[in-house]
């Protein structure tokens, strides 16, 4: 009886490293949940971008207009950014003759928008869930009143507010 006693009170080497690994795994968890929170610091940032909408309908620059500014849209929901503005210019097209004119009938529309956000230690240009960079072809640009798909993303300009740091 004496010997199982003895034998409860010492610890084998498995023993003594499921100790380790279990206080290993608990301070890993503390650091990942208490001190990555104090470590980011979201920051509002402001974007503004551009969008082209290419070869539609030339009668839709009129349409649009009627609903310019117009809140951003996703999945139902309205998001804190907005359509600012948007401007035509011309879709060409390749001629028979091989020379590049202007279609009549299609447009390239050019749309400003602005979106809030915050970013924390790396910036996620996203708009809800779609991300934007420059180049991206697969962008949708939809409001309560407008919608478009597969438009490009021209450019894109941060504006990080100061948060008095």
């Amino acid at each position: 009886m004496k010997e199982k006693a003895a034998k409860l009170g010492k610890f084998n080497v498995v023993d003594v490293a499921a100790v380790i690994f279990i206080a290993l795994a608990v301070i890993f968890v503390l650091w990942k949940v208490v001190l990555s929170d104090r470590g980011e610091s979201d920051r509002p940032v402001t974007m503004t971008y551009r969008v082209m909408a290419e070869g539609v309908a030339s009668d839709l620059y009129e349409s649009v207009q009627k609903h310019i500014p117009s809140t951003l849209m996703a999945s139902g929901n309205l998001l804190d950014g907005e359509i600012l503005s948007v401007e035509q210019g011309p879709y060409y097209v390749l001629g028979t003759d091989g020379e590049w004119s202007p279609d009549p009938q299609h447009v390239n529309l050019y749309f400003t928008v602005r979106h809030h956000s915050t970013a924390g230690d790396v910036l996620l240009s996203k708009v809800d869930e779609q991300e934007i960079r420059i180049g991206r072809k697969d962008y949708t640009l939809k409001t309560e009143y407008i919608e478009f798909h597969n438009t490009v993303l021209l450019d894109i300009d941060w504006d990080f507010e100061d948060s008095g740091e």
